[in-house]
């Protein structure tokens, strides 16, 4: 939306304004000479010398186009606001009075036919150029008026969207790691048990923490670092429950690493999957994460964590993990962007985000 010009240059000059006065004009001279000329039309006695012909109608209609214009032009000079613009004001309708009042002393088109200045040519003028000039007037001021709320509708949404984007930094950093407190306890009793695990434990923590913590100061990351923070992050739940409880597989197309996503969504989801499909089984499960072109709607971009685990129960997508994902894909794509819960085949559950794919 483009800003609005000032108030000394909202000037009604544009060529469809010229053309509505001139209109406008032509249908106030029109109006001036009809009852005179209805009376010529129905009484023949009537003395028809006085009334105004049809050049006389024409000058008519010019005098006041050009008062019209004549208050357009000199409207920018007026002062800015307050009593000195009233003040302004009043010396504008005066001033044009008196300027069309010996103008109309030669076209005759106002008053007597000899052109003699006289109260009612007087008045008759004051009056137009009155209603010009207010009329000028209240249609700057709607301008402006209508200038001013549009800029602060515009206000109103940049600070709606900053609003926006602070809550979903809010809801992004209310989102913790607690598998760490987990893993931590799991690396002390490693380390008394066996140090070579400890070890390959500490390492892959080291990765996971190096991936994770910029990603948890950024609202979108590029598809390939949230991958790895996915891949470190699953990682250690493997070595901390055993590779024999939970199989991990990724499914991710081709050419997809600089894709943006918001940061953090693909390791909600994978945390869902562990928390709530995993770790109730004894017997473990299979953890499979994808990402590509949705097949079922062009244009968005899909990315899944499914799981072979407990499947959908009272809980599912109830907890704080998921609730957050869903509140900052709202503030960031609206409802472009959606998360949602499906039955994975034979058992488990699918976790997906959809979301938009500009330029695909």
């Amino acid at each position: 939306m483009p800003p609005a010009p000032p108030a000394d240059r909202v000037a009604p000059l544009h060529w469809r304004a010229l053309l509505a006065a001139a209109a406008l004009s032509a249908a106030l001279a029109t109006a001036l000479l009809l009852p005179g000329a209805l009376r010529c039309a129905l009484w023949r006695e009537h003395d028809c010398r006085a009334s105004i012909g049809l050049k006389g109608g024409i000058g008519l209609a010019l005098l006041l186009w050009g008062l019209w214009l004549a208050a357009a032009l000199t409207q920018p000079l007026l002062p800015r606001a307050g009593v000195a613009r009233r003040w302004g004001l009043a010396v504008q309708i005066g001033g044009l009075t008196l300027l069309f009042a010996t103008l109309n002393g030669v076209l005759h088109t106002v008053g007597v036919p000899d052109g003699r200045l006289n109260a009612y040519t007087l008045q008759m003028l004051l009056t137009f150029a009155a209603c010009v000039c207010l009329g000028l007037e209240y249609r700057q001021r709607g301008s402006l008026g209508q200038a001013d709320a549009e800029r602060l509708q515009r206000n109103e949404q940049t600070l709606a969207r900053q609003l926006d984007e602070a809550r979903a930094a809010l809801l992004q950093a209310q989102v913790e790691p607690h598998f760490l407190f987990n893993t931590l306890a799991h690396l002390r009793r490693l380390a008394r048990t066996d140090a070579q695990a400890a070890h390959a434990m500490l390492a892959d923590l080291r990765r996971y923490l190096a991936a994770a913590l910029p990603e948890l100061r950024q609202a979108e990351t590029p598809l390939a670092r949230e991958l790895e923070l996915v891949v470190a992050f699953l990682a250690l739940h493997q070595r901390r429950i055993g590779p024999e409880r939970l199989a991990l597989r990724y499914e991710i197309a081709p050419g997809l690493e600089d894709v943006i996503v918001p940061s953090t969504c693909l390791l909600t989801l994978a945390e869902n999957a562990i928390k709530h499909g995993i770790s109730p089984q004894v017997e473990g499960g299979e953890i499979c994460v994808r990402a590509g072109p949705d097949p079922e709607a062009p244009g968005l971009l899909r990315l899944e964590v499914a799981d072979t685990g407990a499947g959908m129960g009272s809980s599912s997508g109830s907890g704080t993990g998921l609730a957050t994902l869903r509140a900052r894909l709202a503030a960031a794509h609206g409802a472009e962007a959606k998360l949602s819960l499906h039955l994975n085949q034979p058992r488990g559950l699918i976790a997906r985000v959809q979301l938009p794919w500009p330029g695909r």
